[in-house]
């Protein structure tokens, strides 16, 4: 059995972890119909890093989010101390007012997501 050095097991711990996460957010938009791009990245950080117990995660997304229910953007996600990237898939799944409320699923496959054509 090979003995794998004590950082480089943590550091798959915590892509593990994230990988693992399926949870939900929400964000008021005001009179914006989208989720402010930064909004996304942070919502999405603090959330992952909350259920997964980990330091808040890098969380980098293509643009906002249409605050319409259905929509699906994919965000890519690298845990601190970490070079591998896992997609995020965020997904709208209500509208209250100015509260969209959307899920959120780390993938558990790391890479680049590819949108399907």
């Amino acid at each position: 059995m090979k003995r794998i050095g004590t950082g480089r097991a943590a550091l798959g711990a915590v892509a593990v972890a994230l990988a693992l996460v399926g949870c939900s957010a929400h964000f008021s938009v005001g009179g914006t119909p989208a989720v402010p791009r930064n909004s996304v990245q942070t919502e999405v950080a603090t959330v992952v890093a909350r259920q997964a117990h980990q330091p808040v995660p890098k969380v980098v997304c293509p643009g906002d989010l249409k605050a319409k229910i259905g929509t699906v953007m994919y965000c890519s996600l690298t845990a601190q101390g970490s070079a591998t990237t896992y997609p995020v898939k965020v997904q709208v799944d209500s509208i209250s007012g100015t509260r969209v409320h959307f899920r959120i699923e780390v993938s558990q496959t790391p890479g680049h997501f590819t949108a399907p054509s």
